[in-house]
């Protein structure tokens, strides 16, 4: 299962030349690494995913269902996964920074996208994430994005799907 992103506030790109996501599209791939590494198959991947339009705080952005069939009628792991908000020609990116303290300190650093070309849909995920030794006025997300990259990498995933 895929982790969840809570959309706080950022700002997203819109405009005629912004790649429209929306539609289901059949899984041909699905790797994972916790931590990052060596992806290995995914044991019981999504067979569809049903990508649908959001709105929060006057932004729209991405996310998809994970389905079992081609009607996205069954949908068990619905609701937000990924949260794609920076629109481009062909599809949609995120960058996020969370921080988390009040005993220790958090500090992630998470890079998306969902990428198009032809019929082919390309989905990356990289989660960066550490727990320094900071007070709770250091533990920001300025910090974790900052440290971004540098930080032990904890998850990544790439799906690869096909429009239907």
């Amino acid at each position: 299962m895929r982790g969840f992103i809570l959309l706080l506030g950022v700002a997203a790109c819109s405009g005629d030349d912004v790649y429209d996501l929306t539609g289901i599209y059949q899984v041909t791939a699905d790797v994972e690494s916790m931590p990052c590494g060596t992806d290995q198959a995914v044991v019981m991947p999504p067979a569809y995913l049903k990508f649908h339009k959001e709105m929060a705080l006057g932004l729209n952005f991405f996310v998809y269902d994970e389905c079992n069939d081609a009607a996205a009628t069954d949908c068990p792991m619905g609701g937000i996964h990924d949260s794609y908000v920076l629109g481009q020609s062909n599809g949609w990116t995120i960058t996020e920074t969370e921080s988390s303290f009040g005993g220790s300190c958090t500090l992630t650093y998470l890079q998306g996208s969902a990428l198009v070309t032809g019929k082919m849909l390309a989905i990356e995920h990289t989660e960066y994430s550490d727990t320094p030794n900071l007070t709770d006025m250091q533990c920001t997300t300025d910090e974790a994005g900052k440290r971004g990259k540098t930080m032990p990498c904890v998850d990544h995933y790439h799906i690869d799907a096909m429009k239907l």
